[in-house]
């Protein structure tokens, strides 16, 4: 996997994302170990350019795709509710979907 090519996806560097001024990737929160990573997250409703996160009080994510290793990985917290469903994921799966469509995803020996 090119993971330069990513980026069609909607997939940015940890440090990219921190250059946005995303609060889950500022220095205090201390995920800047992530910054060499190409994440893309499900997005806040009201502000589409902005990450959702779990809460207004904490700096985590609600739901999450990233690359390291050159594996995808996929990170939901859930706060405030009792669960994430189908919904909730799609944006992700969608993501999911039009990479393997596109040949960039294989399935890996596990």
């Amino acid at each position: 996997m090119d993971v330069e090519s990513l980026r069609k996806y909607g997939f940015k560097t940890g440090k990219e994302w921190a250059a946005q001024g995303e609060r889950c990737f500022l220095p205090e929160v201390g995920m800047s170990y992530q910054y060499e990573w190409f994440h893309v997250f499900a997005m806040d409703e009201e502000e589409p350019e902005k990450i959702a996160y779990t809460s207004d009080e904490f700096s985590i994510p609600r739901m999450q795709l990233y690359v390291r290793d050159r594996h995808v990985r996929c990170s939901c917290s859930v706060e405030g509710t009792y669960h994430i469903d189908n919904d909730d994921m799609e944006p992700l799966f969608t993501v999911l979907f039009n990479m393997i469509t596109d040949g960039i995803l294989e399935k890996a020996e596990v």
